[in-house]
């Protein structure tokens, strides 16, 4: 799958604020995000359309398994 880099400006006084008082959250602020937007994206794709793309994404990933295997 391909995978684009997303940038998000955040008050740099919060995010010190954070790792001092919350060093476990900071360290999974990644991981946190991309699950807020995983829940963002089922909330504001449909569901017929979100089918659609993991189908895509299967055929894709089938693809490459096939290719990598020759």
């Amino acid at each position: 799958m391909k995978m684009e880099k997303l940038t998000v400006n955040f008050s740099a006084e919060k995010l010190q604020a954070m790792k001092i008082l919350s060093p476990q959250i900071y360290d999974s602020i990644e991981k946190i995000l991309s699950e807020q937007l995983e829940k963002l994206y089922i909330k504001a794709v449909p569901l017929s359309t979100r089918k659609y793309i993991e189908a895509k994404l299967d055929e894709e990933n089938q693809a490459q398994q096939r290719g990598g295997t020759r």
